[in-house]
């Protein structure tokens, strides 16, 4: 590194190319600091940093001479700070001159003390634990990113809208949820992505928040600005540990080209945190894909209705998945959001529509989904649905769940949907694992507290179900499917009053699903009944035929019980 220059004067020629650092590596190292101070001096202190925007990222270089200059100002104070423990000490100045070092050799050292076994051993361990030591410095500081030895957490923050038009706003939720979509397949077994439910009610939160609650270890988070077909995407990705920039991407891309560009952009994710792409996913993300830009925003709006999980969202998402595939015909994703879409509207407890209409078309868009494109883990999940809740077939729906999760591990709502088979088959336990899978990628999900709370209720752990309940009504008074399934969890423990109190707020506020209602009518026609116990024998009367037969009733009932313990005794 050559001495400290003064600031060149104004006007002056552009700096040679030979006195340029082309990286933040080569930046930091001629400063002797770690790459994270030296992009923390460029935010807070004005390092003289400058940025070429390319097609597809943005990179960045500096000048030996301006560094220099920069530096000359500010040495006094900078020195001061203290570095962490990476080997590299305060730079005196940016050159070390051989006569500047203190040069030992042999010669100029004492002779060594007679050796100590038990010290020699004692040097060694503490020898191994500097070298392992330098190691990890070596890979923390020295060389980017870290690879990651466990299973690496993301979370996809929503894209902000930079675009007068506020109608781009659905564009915007609809592009994170694909990214996010695109990001959970990349390496299943070292990276997991939290749902975008939860990311979009956590936005608003500091990283450390984020990080904290979530549990995540990096947030990517980002822009869209767009004009006519023309989109630019900013995104930064950022480590949640010291809140440190790790990689910004850049790129501009006509809507049409949208697919590639997410392919681009998991790309460079994945190469920023060491993640290891299989084979047939780097060939995945290479090829890229085209479709027409119409098509592109009607399945990204079809995305944003469907998740609203309304029988007028689910409605509307057919509209734009149909409208989808008739600008491209040969679109997987839209295939398979139409099946999701015609399932979910005819299941219980949205039941909009009747399953023997709604499921034929939801198999059909399934199927095609799977033609098209074998590798899509959401189209393995469509027809896993169709295949759990209308043709019966579980061994099928098991099978193609499989396939899904070997695909895309971080897709809840396939975890979500796997649960209720595996509690249809009584596999209650596995069902509750299943689900806590889904809770961890998808935390703040209104959904899959549902899904809890009738695993504890078919396995018959009714005090289970009824506190789920209430955490999940504490937490969302309006979830009125956790309201109703307390109804009915406290019709049967035989708590009638509280449990119609319950139910009644539920059809007041026009929840009326078939568990609700039928729950209602049933306690409805008990109005005239009463209960007779003996022993652990309970039988329902009308009231005018209980007060005639209470007597005999209750001596022939413990004569029965009486007569059946002799007999089977």
């Amino acid at each position: 590194m050559s001495k400290i220059s003064s600031t060149p004067p104004a006007g002056s020629p552009e700096p040679l190319s030979s006195d340029r650092l082309d990286s933040w590596k080569e930046i930091a190292a001629y400063l002797k600091r770690e790459v994270r101070t030296a992009q923390r001096w460029e935010k807070n202190e004005g390092l003289p940093v400058r940025r070429h925007q390319h097609d597809k990222l943005s990179t960045v270089f500096a000048y030996k001479s301006e560094l220099d200059a920069w530096w000359h100002e500010r040495q006094p104070r900078l020195e001061k700070e203290v570095e962490p423990p990476d080997g590299n000490d305060p730079p005196d100045s940016f050159v070390e001159t051989p006569s500047e070092k203190m040069d030992a050799t042999l010669e100029d050292l004492p002779p060594l003390p007679a050796t100590n076994p038990l010290r020699a051993a004692l040097a060694l361990i503490v020898l191994l634990f500097f070298v392992v030591g330098a190691a990890y410095l070596y890979k923390k500081f020295l060389t980017g990113s870290q690879p990651i030895s466990s299973r690496t957490r993301l979370v996809v923050l929503p894209f902000r809208n930079l675009s007068s038009d506020p109608a781009q706003d659905v564009f915007c939720q609809g592009l994170t949820q694909a990214m996010t979509t695109q990001l959970g397949r990349l390496d299943p077994d070292h990276l997991g992505i939290i749902a975008t439910t939860t990311a979009d009610k956590i936005k608003d939160k500091p990283v450390d928040e984020i990080g904290s609650e979530l549990g995540v270890n990096y947030v990517l988070e980002g822009s869209v600005s767009r004009s006519a077909n023309q989109v630019r995407i900013d995104a930064q990705l950022i480590l949640v540990s010291d809140q440190t920039l790790k990689r910004a991407i850049t790129f501009s891309r006509d809507v049409g080209d949208m697919l590639s560009l997410q392919n681009e952009v998991a790309q460079a994710i994945a190469s920023e945190i060491r993640l290891t792409l299989s084979p047939a996913e780097k060939e995945r993300l290479e090829a890229g894909g085209k479709v027409a830009p119409e098509a592109y925003e009607a399945y990204l709006q079809g995305l944003v209705a469907w998740n609203k999980r309304t029988p007028q969202g689910l409605a509307k998402s057919i509209e734009y998945f149909n409208t989808a595939i008739e600008k491209s015909p040969n679109y997987s994703l839209a295939y398979a959001g139409l099946a999701d879409a015609y399932s979910i509207l005819s299941a219980v407890p949205t039941a909009a529509i009747s399953p023997l209409v709604a499921m034929p078309k939801a198999k059909k868009a399934a199927e095609e989904a799977i033609r098209l494109d074998p590798s899509s883990a959401e189209a393995h999940a469509a027809l896993a649905l169709v295949r759990q809740s209308y043709d019966w077939d579980w061994d099928g729906a098991e099978q193609e769940y499989q396939r899904a999760f070997a695909i895309n591990p971080s897709y809840g709502s396939a975890r979500q949907w796997h649960s209720l088979l595996l509690m249809a088959r009584g596999r209650h336990k596995e069902a509750l694992e299943e689900i806590e899978r889904a809770r961890t990628l998808d935390p703040l999900s209104p959904v899959i507290p549902a899904s809890r709370i009738q695993a504890f209720y078919f396995s018959r752990q009714y005090d289970r179900a009824i506190e789920e309940c209430r955490k999940a009504i504490e937490v969302e008074p309006g979830l009125w499917s956790a309201r109703s399934q307390l109804g009915v969890t406290l019709m049967r423990l035989g708590e009638d009053v509280e449990a119609r109190a319950e139910l009644e707020k539920c059809y007041a506020n026009h929840y009326r699903d078939e568990a609700t209602v039928n729950t209602l009518r049933l306690m409805d026609s008990y109005k005239n009944f009463v209960t007779i116990k003996s022993g652990n024998m309970i039988l329902k009367l009308h009231r005018k035929e209980a007060d005639l037969l209470r007597p005999y009733f209750e001596s022939e009932l413990q004569r029965a019980i009486d007569t059946y313990q002799k007999k089977y005794k």
